[in-house]
């Protein structure tokens, strides 16, 4: 059922494109965030953070519990289906990185440089969470960077949370994604709340300029959810780097792995988003193949590195679908 579950969810997530515009905007994300806001001033910062981060899960998995137990009707069964695939297409991509990757490519390949400038843009401005910055802004990051942006963008949209519905299911799935928006730092929100209308037209409205270093410490509680990010991750950052190394070119893929510099000065989040990159960038095999003769790298080189970046993307979500059907057919998944 739930390789059944996450094809559906590819499909439709792919296809339906009014859910793509709400998904692309963060909807869901700056919902749960104004939620927070919200608890905070009634509850306190730490008390609303556990209540948001727990409760939403524990619910979702009582009522699954609930449905499973009924699970010998057709409607049991259907119920399953819809709350599932409901509850991964409000959770995967919610950037919607794959599609600006997309629209990046072909704007490079037109050679349209102000919208080429546009989509990189917004690209970087997705990862802004990203534990290493490898360049201090967009007009000094490589497409080498910025590719590997793409990558390790794929595992956070999409990889991570799918890996944690196949082990724990959709409730797995949705506390890994909240553990994920209470990691990065608390943006300001704003939100009008005198009125419904107004509620309704600025809710979730987030201000996306960096929060200033005194924002950025809080309690154990505030940075409980970046630390339980990072071991969560930290599995799944290497199967998908190995998924990768299918995906792509394996032995180079694997030497950046394996004799790769030592960072012992990187915490452990920034040492998988490290090696998701090295791995990734590696595995594209794009280093000798130029389009432009000149030194600088032009828009159709660029457009390589981005559309090379969202296909070993894709492939490794394949391969691992691959898998997802293999442990189904063998009957250690249903």
């Amino acid at each position: 059922m739930k390789l059944f579950i996450l094809l559906v969810v590819v499909v439709l997530e792919r296809s339906w494109t009014a859910l793509a515009r709400w998904c692309a905007d963060r909807a869901v994300q700056k919902r749960v965030l104004l939620l927070r806001q919200r608890m905070s001033a009634v509850l306190g910062g730490s008390l609303a953070l556990l209540v948001v981060w727990f409760v939403p899960p524990l619910i979702l998995a009582w009522f699954l519990a609930w449905i499973d137990a009924n699970q010998g009707s057709l409607l049991g069964v259907l119920l399953y289906l819809v709350v599932s695939i409901a509850t991964l297409l409000l959770l995967v991509a919610p950037g919607q990185a794959h599609k600006k990757a997309k629209a990046l490519a072909q704007a490079c390949q037109q050679e349209d440089a102000a919208h080429a400038a546009q989509c990189r843009a917004q690209l970087w401005r997705d990862g802004a969470d990203d534990p290493i910055e490898q360049a201090d802004s967009i007009e000094e990051a490589s497409p080498q960077q910025l590719a590997e942006r793409i990558i390790t963008l794929g595992f956070n949209e999409w990889f991570a949370v799918l890996f944690w519905f196949v082990v724990l299911g959709p409730a797995g799935a949705l506390f890994y994604r909240l553990t994920d928006w209470f990691a990065q730092p608390p943006p300001i929100i704003s939100s009008a709340v005198n009125s419904g209308a107004n509620t309704n037209a600025n809710a979730g409205a987030i201000n996306e300029s960096p929060p200033s270093p005194h924002a950025q410490t809080g309690s154990f509680i505030d940075a409980l959810p970046a630390r339980l990010l990072a071991l969560l991750d930290w599995p799944i950052a290497r199967l998908y780097a190995f998924l990768l190394l299918l995906a792509g070119g394996f032995n180079r893929g694997l030497d950046a792995w394996l004799n790769g510099p030592i960072k012992n000065d990187l915490s452990l989040a920034e040492k998988n988003a490290d090696l998701i990159g090295r791995v990734g960038h590696a595995s594209l095999e794009l280093e000798r193949e130029d389009d432009c003769s000149e030194g600088a790298v032009c828009l159709a080189d660029q457009s390589r590195w981005y559309k090379n970046a969202s296909a070993i993307v894709l492939r490794a979500l394949m391969i691992g679908l691959g898998i997802v059907a293999l442990f189904t057919l063998s009957g250690w998944l249903r």
